[in-house]
């Protein structure tokens, strides 16, 4: 019995030839009528910006530490070992882009034979082929491995109506695939990095417990507004890194505030976000998902958010003035007028119902008084990224340079622009 590899691969945009990566991979193995003989699925770290986070459901933070294709690539044959063809939807798209990928390791993927089970079904999209066959789609589009067993059972449905394919796929030799490096390798799904993501950062465990409990407070305000102050300023991107830490943790030692007064500085800092969320009634996407984010970098779980929004409401129904400083719509904070900034990344925050394209992040930045430039250079005063892990040159090129990173839902607050 022959086997069948479906496959499908989620990208960081649609061209392999301008320097595009995979960034997600799967294949099923199939028997010729459709059963699973096994299945293969991982992230992977493109090592440059992840793209249209709106399409594959992907972030930054969820394939950063995911391995490179050159780890995976091996497991990725042995995978296929045995197959006589490749089969997916618009194979043509996938079988390009693993082709790019293998001819960066400096060896060639074989053409093989492929089949397209867009061209079988007659056209259309993977999830309209499969309705039309009485194919159930179980989770989202865009995944890898879910539009990979999609595309298994459309083609085994196919292939029961089509005899002659299915005899010339019997008399098909298994393809001979190259010989390339193996690596120890750990795959990576969409849900483990998830997990792995949702536990406490190392920083915050560190924090937590050096910053002994039974320290004596020091009594001076100034203390806890120092440390707010730079807080404040390490999350301005929403990532918290090495030296961020560091800092973090040693000044909280030296300026003596006990871990549990740090815990409650971490509360106090994150309802003074979600009074600013609330502030017009209601919280946005873009809000919601920057609450998340902060939540987790401070060590608060989703529950102690949930108690903190409602604190939040209380205060507005209350009108009482919350301590952190808003900004009037239209107004931009001081220290950015004039200021040099450049963006990297596709935006998810929405002005006016429409997502914030660059071309609209350029008008909205220039008419707060702030120069917009294109290219990262020492000269650069602002780095403004979609996704605060971003691997993208600029990113990469701020970070070496020492450029202050500002992440946008932040930067869009800055200049006292509305998003949703």
């Amino acid at each position: 019995m022959p086997y069948l590899a479906g496959i499908d691969v989620e990208t960081t945009g649609l061209n392999p030839y301008r320097h595009d990566r995979v960034i997600e991979l799967a294949a099923l193995i199939t028997g010729l009528n459709g059963e699973t003989i096994r299945e293969f699925v991982t992230l992977i770290n493109p090592e440059r910006d992840i793209g249209p986070t709106s399409i594959h459901g992907l972030t930054q933070s969820d394939i950063i530490l995911a391995p490179r294709f050159a780890e995976i690539a091996g497991p990725f044959l042995d995978m296929l070992d045995g197959c006589v063809l490749l089969a997916g939807h618009n194979i043509r798209f996938d079988h390009s882009f693993l082709s790019a990928e293998f001819e960066r390791l400096g060896s060639t993927l074989p053409n093989g034979t492929t089949m397209c089970t867009m061209t079988l079904a007659g056209g259309g999209a993977l999830s309209s082929c499969c309705d039309d066959y009485g194919i159930s789609f179980d989770g989202n589009k865009h995944a890898a491995l879910n539009d990979a067993r999609a595309a298994a059972k459309l083609l085994a449905s196919v292939l029961r109506d089509a005899p002659r394919e299915s005899s010339k796929i019997m008399n098909l030799s298994p393809i001979t695939w190259p010989t390339i490096p193996r690596y120890p390798v750990r795959l990576l799904t969409r849900d483990e990095s998830r997990e792995r993501q949702s536990e406490p950062q190392t920083y915050l465990q560190k924090l937590f417990t050096r910053a002994s409990n039974a320290l004596v407070p020091n009594s001076d305000d100034s203390v806890t507004l120092s440390y707010t102050a730079l807080l404040d300023r390490a999350l301005e991107d929403r990532y918290i890194n090495d030296t961020e830490a560091i800092s973090l943790l040693e000044l909280a030692s030296r300026w003596g505030i006990p871990g549990n007064i740090i815990q409650e500085l971490h509360q106090k800092y994150l309802l003074q976000l979600a009074v600013v969320a609330l502030g017009d009634g209601v919280i946005s996407d873009s809000e919601r998902h920057d609450l998340h984010r902060v939540a987790y970098l401070l060590g608060l779980s989703s529950k102690e958010l949930d108690g903190i929004l409602e604190q939040a409401s209380r205060i507005l129904l209350q009108q009482i003035t919350p301590t952190q400083r808003t900004r009037e719509p239209n107004t931009t904070d001081r220290q950015l007028l004039g200021a040099q900034v450049c963006f990297t990344g596709e935006f998810q925050c929405r002005h006016s119902g429409q997502t914030i394209t660059r071309e609209k992040a350029t008008e909205l930045a220039s008419s707060r008084g702030l120069n917009v430039v294109e290219s990262v250079t020492k000269k650069l005063d602002l780095l403004v990224v979609a996704d605060p892990l971003s691997q993208s040159g600029k990113a990469k090129k701020a970070r070496k340079y020492g450029i202050r990173i500002m992440q946008e839902t932040v930067f869009w607050n800055a200049l006292g622009i509305e998003t949703e």
